[in-house]
């Protein structure tokens, strides 16, 4: 375990929508990659002045997209591959002609809190993903910091029981996603 004290948390500067909630799809959950690519498309159709479904439906579009899998003994919950939720959303994001590209940074990367930093500070909404013993989980973060066992993510919608994402766990895979315009950002 870490010994050195936590970092203060650094929030998001702009309000985020909940990604709390996951819609049915096909006789179970969506599941939680779909539904935060989902939040995430209709964060920036908002930003955009672009037209889009409401989030649910949005999130049953996306889950075949993303190749959503039923997990076994899970109660119909579906899971997505941090790959396949990448090359899923910019394979829609192409064919729809959105002027976005999904980005992400997974596994051991040193340079994980210098992206969210960055996001923060462009004010792009990000995704948490933590795959380990502990949790297997996306969601949109509203707050990062280092914390006592490494980089955590604070959750705008917690899970039951749980607020935080560890996003570079010691075991098992974390990181951050995030949609960015195919642009540079003018502020």
């Amino acid at each position: 375990m870490n010994s050195l004290p936590p970092t203060a948390w650094r929030p998001f500067p702009l309000v985020l929508p909940s990604d709390a909630g996951q819609c049915q799809w096909r006789g179970g959950y969506v599941g939680c990659g779909p539904q935060t690519a989902a939040v995430l498309l209709g964060w920036w159709a908002a930003q955009l002045g672009r037209d889009a479904p409401d989030r649910d439906t949005l999130a049953a579009e996306l889950a075949p997209e993303l190749g959503a899998w039923l997990v076994p003994l899970s109660g119909r919950q579906r899971a997505v591959q941090p790959w396949t939720w990448l090359l899923g959303l910019n394979r829609v994001l192409a064919r729809q002609g959105w002027p976005l590209r999904a980005r992400g940074h997974w596994g051991l990367r040193a340079d994980l809190a210098a992206r969210l930093a960055h996001n923060w500070a462009q004010g792009v909404p990000t995704v948490g993903f933590e795959f380990s013993p502990r949790a297997q989980h996306y969601g949109l973060l509203e707050a990062y910091r280092q914390g006592p066992d490494g980089l955590e993510g604070r959750l705008v919608a917690p899970l039951v029981g749980k607020a935080h994402l560890q996003l570079q766990p010691r075991l098992g895979v974390g990181g951050v996603f995030w949609l960015e315009p195919l642009w540079p950002k003018q502020r």
